[in-house]
């Protein structure tokens, strides 16, 4: 297969196995109660790096039909939905110029963003494959091209639409196999003058705090930008903008386009990179190393609480969380339930160690001892939203970048 020794992004074969973690579920295969006695389907997890363009890489892609039937609502937190306005707003002052010029949203998942862009005033299309979850973003009066993004499907969107001033991919780019043909589509679709944004966990945080969890199936690539840059020079595109941001536990904001050059913000982050050794073998061993010591050390933590007889539990279970659980093999011995605000997960089991996932509620019901952070990324938005439950005593476990427990104790 294309990523077993080829890049995706630069086509080197320069490639280096660094963590491989097994046989693993699909991230967000979370299990319904009639489909408990099935075995789940499990394929290799291996987190490639390439030592040429620094992308970290996934070999083996999901089956092409997996997003039809998807859990991920970016409406279930309180942060996105800010994060998103904030997006929609700054499209509308820099990069939407004049009226009825297009923003298409790839992976528009339940429409939230182009939501936003309609209540700036924009043109708006969603294209996801998903019909389920975009039902929910024609809900919201957005237009949804239920279909997967091609290079083929991009020329019926163009004759159809016309051309996009602005593609944006928030967190869906790195969900892509054939990165070529995806570039392909945007190059077709995209105005000449107009803007590829792009919003995508960072390889350089992911190796620098520990953040091993962000690759899982569905995420097969975890980008640098020196990477984006290889990418899109194939494609007549330079990258000529990258903004960082704490979203997600680290990621970045690029925005690639035929006009324009580099900024000032993009050249220092391709020497970021060179210092932090990410075209070098060595710099992935130490992440490794810390990854075995997290392990060692959550694992530890978790023995001792149950052999005091203290009750556990979990926070969200996001799709990261499901490649914690599985690789570190915690299962429903360990954690009794896992609560989440996403009423499609409620009801389920996590995939590969079925764990039940039940509504937040559960919490002031069952009052465990400890809760374990599995979205980490939203620890500060999940200890707002459980300050009952601090305040009677209960404390949450953060397993990244470090082992940490919140609370009375710790």
């Amino acid at each position: 297969m294309l990523g077993k020794t080829v890049c995706r992004a630069c086509d080197s074969t320069n490639m280096y196995c660094f963590l491989p973690m097994g046989d693993h579920p699909a991230a967000n295969a979370f299990v319904r109660p009639e489909n408990l006695d099935k075995p789940d389907v499990l394929f290799p997890l291996e987190s490639h790096a390439c030592l040429d363009c620094g992308l970290i890489q996934i070999p083996d892609p999901l089956p092409a039909d997996f997003y039809v039937d998807y859990v991920y609502m970016p409406s279930a937190t309180t942060t996105m939905p800010a994060h998103f306005a904030a997006l929609a707003h700054q499209f509308r002052e820099k990069l939407v110029t004049a009226p009825g010029q297009l923003v298409v949203d790839i992976g528009s998942n339940d429409g939230l963003l182009l939501a936003a862009c309609l209540g700036e005033g924009m043109r708006v299309l969603g294209v996801d494959p998903s019909a389920n979850i975009s039902q929910f973003a024609r809900d919201r009066g957005v237009e949804v091209f239920n279909e997967y993004f091609t290079a083929e499907s991009a020329v019926r969107i163009r004759d159809q639409y016309g051309p996009a001033r602005v593609i944006v991919c928030t967190n869906t780019f790195n969900h892509i196999d054939n990165l070529d043909d995806f570039m392909a589509g945007v190059a077709t679709l995209l105005d000449p003058e107009g803007s590829f944004v792009l919003e995508l966990p960072q390889a350089l945080t992911c190796i620098e705090l520990n953040e091993f969890d962000t690759v899982y199936h569905e995420h097969l690539s975890t980008f640098t930008a020196a990477s984006l840059v290889a990418l899109g020079r194939k494609f007549g595109f330079k990258l000529v903008e990258l903004e960082e941001l704490p979203i997600h536990g680290g990621s970045m904001r690029c925005t690639l386009s035929r006009v324009g050059e580099p900024s000032a913000a993009v050249t220092a982050y391709l020497e970021r990179e060179k210092a932090a050794g990410l075209f070098t073998k060595e710099a992935y061993d130490r992440h490794v190393e810390r990854v075995h010591a997290i392990r060692s050390e959550l694992m530890s933590l978790l023995e001792r609480l149950k052999g005091e007889g203290r009750r556990l539990a979990g926070y969200s279970a996001p799709a990261k969380g499901n490649t914690l659980l599985n690789y570190f093999r915690i299962g429903p011995d360990t954690l009794e339930w896992i609560a989440d605000r996403n009423e499609l997960k409620q009801g389920r089991y996590t995939p590969g160690m079925r764990i039940p996932v039940v509504s937040p509620d559960r919490i002031a019901a069952d009052r465990p001892d400890f809760l374990l952070i599995l979205a980490w990324n939203f620890r500060d938005e999940i200890v707002q939203q459980q300050s009952e439950f601090l305040a009677k005593g209960g404390k949450f476990i953060v397993p990244i970048p470090r082992v940490e427990i919140i609370g009375n104790e710790g």
